[in-house]
């Protein structure tokens, strides 16, 4: 018998993946990673970033004398807010068996103190203090059930809660000759 699709989801078949997350010492270590990514620069205000076998560029707005070529890595860091939580909510609403017929996510911030970015202030966090996330989605669920997966999609979002929560940034230096 076929697996039953829900969402784009074979729904006992990714059942069976996140059980084997708990149930699998090895599955777990492999999920939880390390994750990696690489970033090369590409000349003026343009990278190259590298995860997996995939590769995203990223550019700067025209404003400031760039290509405008790709998104940056602050408007992608608020796409992958995004990205993350659209994906909890899609498997939480899977698990309960509610079928999904639009669903978009709108994220938006302002930098606090983007002078400091800038190098002409030495003071102030020059990222967003906050990020507002405002999910528009149509189910076949409650508005109640429907709040509750979204509070879910937040909470379980290891994107949302890596921005939302302290996260030390250990870096590193090598000069290359």
């Amino acid at each position: 018998m076929a697996d039953k699709e829900l969402n784009g989801i074979r729904v006992e078949k990714f059942q069976a993946i996140l059980d084997s997350m708990r149930d699998d010492p090895q599955v777990l270590q492999a999920v939880t990673g390390p994750w990696k990514s690489r970033v090369v620069w590409q000349g003026g205000l343009k990278t190259k970033a590298y995860m997996r076998k995939h590769v995203v560029d990223m550019d700067e707005p025209e404003g400031l004398d760039a290509q405008d070529s790709a998104a940056s890595a602050h408007e992608q860091l608020l796409a992958a807010v995004g990205t993350c939580m659209t994906v909890g909510f899609v498997i939480n609403a899977t698990k309960r068996g509610i079928k999904i017929h639009d669903l978009e996510v709108a994220l938006e911030g302002n930098f606090e103190n983007i002078l400091k970015w800038a190098g002409h202030s030495q003071s102030g966090n020059p990222g967003y203090p906050s990020i507002k996330a405002k999910l528009f989605v149509r189910a076949d669920a409650d508005e109640a059930t429907l709040r509750e997966l979204w509070r879910l999609a937040y909470e379980g979002s290891p994107v949302a809660q890596t921005v939302a929560r302290p996260t030390q940034i250990l870096t590193e230096f090598e000069a290359i000759a």
